[in-house]
């Protein structure tokens, strides 16, 4: 396995360079992740072309803003399109992060991007420090790139190394793909999810720990013993916490390290499905703030009471017989039990999304009785009282799948972390009513 290539396509408006770039990136699964945002009906077009162009294997991820987060995250060939609208969307955008993510992470990457004297900028200080960013991009960018291409009119020219003189000339038609005819794409060398199969698959997408994944749809089946172990982990983090710093400062600790472990994804879910579900809004709106970088005052309210609600019941919860790792094991079971089993009973609300990548055939069935077993058995063994807590957390889940059936038209991948979050919460306040009694 050679080291990861980082190619570099530059070219003007309409040039062809996403399409050189597509063909470069290669038939194998690939992760398109796109950097702009929707805002009128040419670029919604545009948008909709490049998807109709794309093979329908691969996997589309949105993002407009933390852009190397995301990028540092992901396994095996991105194809990242672009640095442009990137940068318009944050004149601060942090380049040195994107170098570090393009030159750590474990895969090839083909990136897109305008070229600053191609285009037409306005004659306004805003103009001005835009084409600044995305020059200094561009050039950041090219210093680490093992090729750097540039597509005129759909014709593909190889740009030398830098420092070296000379003058540029096309490449080859049988190395270097044009506009207008494909060719034969170099073997990914990085495999979209890791070896060791589901379990692997299902760490390396629901926490931060291991290499990054877009998980297949047998990650599934592993989701009622990945959130068991991430229970149990937060409950073993919680009770030594517990013994160290108190009750008060244990139970917050635990929290901070559950949102740790999780990488807060499931947290982010719930503050953008809060954003999108809960105002009054059309559908198509709801979906265009569930994917804005922002947070609005619907999001802020609900991660600040999930917070404050969840330290709460930790500290009560540890007041009577001490702390219960087995009940968050169960708990977390639970929560990322119904989130599979969602995924597999209702629509998709997004035509793209990083969920795509683990949609696929198969049966909720399975899933919900290997969550049962696993999340009942944690629960009973805590204390057979605490199964209603678990029955609590999944029907608490299923009543946000039912406010995104019914506001969306199926779930996101935002639904299924705001309902994971939703459901332990419920689970937690649940079991402390019951140890109260």
């Amino acid at each position: 396995m050679g080291r990861p290539v980082i190619t570099l396509v530059l070219g003007g408006v309409r040039s062809g360079k996403s399409e050189v770039a597509e063909r470069l990136a290669g038939p194998d699964p690939v992760t398109y992740l796109a950097t702009g945002l929707v805002a009128d009906d040419d670029f919604a077009a545009r948008v909709a072309r490049h998807r109709a162009r794309r093979p329908a294997h691969w996997a589309t991820v949105e993002e407009a803003r933390a852009v190397p987060q995301v990028l540092a995250r992901l396994h095996g060939p991105v194809l990242l399109d672009a640095l442009g609208t990137w940068v318009a969307n944050d004149l601060r955008a942090d380049i040195d992060a994107l170098v570090a993510a393009l030159t750590t992470r474990p895969g090839d990457t083909v990136v897109v991007s305008e070229e600053v004297g191609l285009g037409v900028h306005p004659p306004t200080e805003l103009g001005r420090l835009f084409a600044d960013a995305l020059g200094t991009a561009n050039r950041r960018v090219a210093e680490v790139a093992d090729r750097c291409l540039l597509v005129v009119a759909g014709r593909v020219l190889d740009l030398p190394a830098g420092g070296e003189a000379g003058e540029v000339a096309p490449l080859p038609t049988s190395t270097v793909p044009s506009a207008r005819a494909p060719a034969e794409p170099a073997p990914a060398e990085i495999e979209t999810a890791p070896a060791g199969g589901g379990l692997r698959q299902a760490i390396g997408f629901l926490t931060p720990l291991g290499p990054a994944v877009v998980p297949g749809p047998e990650a599934f089946a592993w989701f009622p013993l990945a959130g068991a172990l991430l229970g149990l982990g937060s409950g073993a983090l919680w009770w030594a916490a517990n013994e160290v710093l108190g009750r008060l400062a244990g139970a917050a600790a635990a929290v901070t390290a559950d949102l740790a472990l999780t990488g807060a994804l499931h947290f982010d879910g719930l503050v953008d499905s809060a954003d999108g579900l809960l105002p009054h809004l059309r559908r198509e709106r709801r979906l265009a703030v569930m994917a804005e970088p922002c947070v609005g005052a619907f999001g802020v309210a609900a991660g600040a009471s999930v917070l404050l609600l969840r330290t709460a019941a930790l500290w009560a919860l540890a007041g009577r017989d001490g702390t219960r790792p087995l009940l968050l094991g169960a708990l977390w079971s639970a929560s990322r039990s119904q989130m599979a089993v969602a995924a597999r009973a209702l629509p998709y609300a997004r035509p793209t999304g990083l969920a795509t990548a683990f949609l696929g055939s198969g049966r909720p069935t399975p899933i919900a009785l290997a969550g049962t077993v696993v999340a009942a058995g944690l629960a009973a063994a805590d204390g057979p009282r605490l199964l209603l807590a678990v029955a609590a957390a999944a029907g608490a889940g299923a009543l946000v799948h039912a406010l995104a059936r019914r506001r969306l038209g199926g779930f996101t991948g935002d639904t299924l972390g705001a309902s994971g979050v939703v459901a332990e919460t419920a689970g937690l306040l649940v079991a402390v009513a019951l140890v109260r009694r």
